[in-house]
């Protein structure tokens, strides 16, 4: 787990060096669920956790490469999560989470703990999310997304599917389970005597024009990843058990070109909009999430570490840096200088 906390608290911020801007709320901040919600979130958690870090541990033994690989997608699941990318068909921002690519590659079980470390990080310096609703969002994005993703890529598999296809369907699908989820925590936390059913379906038709788009670029974005990872490292697709032994390293070239084209297609539609300087994009998470929870009375409270200027946002800024360095030298011997060994040994 050393290494879990390394990787991440490291290479991952490292991504928030590269938003220029103010970060946007992340899933259900401080203070809007109350105390007994918040604990039995919790509690739905917790053994998620406890079997997910025993998975690290036992998968670990045996490949010690293992958890060097658990932290790299713990910052990639930072990262992701931390994107916030305007949809101006909306007027707001959101964000992807990355949950699905870690189910593919690692398991569901161990991406709630990558899940878990990522969310940790940005709730103590990055003001996203919050201490008392980590065990909702944990919930939300690392064991509903994970476990949807997860179960959709080896059923469509088992179906005969395509590996881009059947990665596409497992991001867009991890997205969308997560923000279903908020939706359930939201209005099961705030409702107060209000019904449940018309507060619920409120809140997802709220995020529907946010997160409809978002989760097809998440599950274009999934889908070239695990390409890419196919025609560059079959093997290490095969030891985690993604794709069959001995499956060739070239990969669908069809697909990826496919993919890559909706990637950038969504992606410029997405971005073509006003620009931060003259108008701010809010957060959906904001307009959404914490908009809700004032009408019924619960107002996000501020986190506990604001990082919003002075030198602490400065120490991390440069500890992500420089532990970032290593995390992107890392990968490329990953996906690079193995390969070419691997090339050479068969």
């Amino acid at each position: 787990m050393k290494r879990i906390t390394l990787y991440a608290a490291g290479s991952a911020i490292l991504g928030a060096t590269l938003l220029a801007g103010p970060a946007h709320a992340m899933h259900i901040s401080e203070g809007i669920l109350p105390l007994g919600w918040a604990a039995l979130w919790f509690a739905v958690a917790a053994p998620f956790l406890a079997l997910g870090i025993r998975r690290v541990n036992e998968l670990s033994r045996h490949d010690l490469s293992f958890k060097p690989l658990v932290g790299l997608m713990a910052a990639v699941v930072f990262i992701i999560s931390c994107m916030p990318i305007p949809v101006p068909t909306a007027g707001t921002c959101s964000h992807p989470c990355g949950t699905g690519i870690a189910a593919i590659l690692v398991g569901p079980l161990v991406s709630v703990v990558i899940t878990t470390v990522a969310l940790l990080i940005q709730a103590l310096f990055l003001a996203h999310g919050g201490i008392s609703t980590l065990g909702a969002d944990v919930v939300s994005m690392g064991v509903a997304g994970s476990f949807a993703g997860w179960f959709v890529f080896r059923g469509m598999r088992r179906l005969g599917a395509g590996l881009a296809v059947a990665a596409f369907v497992a991001g867009l699908l991890a997205d969308w389970a997560t923000y279903l989820t908020t939706a359930l925590e939201l209005a099961s936390g705030v409702r107060g005597s209000e019904p449940f059913y018309p507060l619920f379906f409120k809140v997802v038709a709220a995020f529907v024009p946010t997160q409809l788009p978002l989760g097809v670029l998440e599950g274009a974005m999934t889908a070239g990843m695990v390409v890419l990872l196919h025609r560059k490292r079959p093997d290490l697709l095969a030891k985690m058990g993604v794709v069959d032994a001995g499956g060739s390293g070239a990969g669908p070239r069809r697909a990826t070109v496919v993919m890559l084209a909706l990637f950038c297609l969504l992606a410029s539609l997405l971005v073509a909009g006003p620009s931060r300087a003259s108008e701010k994009w809010p957060g959906v998470d904001e307009t959404v999430v914490e908009k809700v929870a004032a009408e019924h009375g619960r107002e996000p409270r501020a986190p506990l570490i604001n990082t919003d200027q002075g030198d602490l946002l400065l120490f991390v800024f440069l500890l992500a840096g420089t532990v970032g360095g290593f995390a992107a030298g890392y990968f490329w011997r990953m996906l690079v200088a193995e390969r070419r060994t691997y090339d050479d040994n068969t």
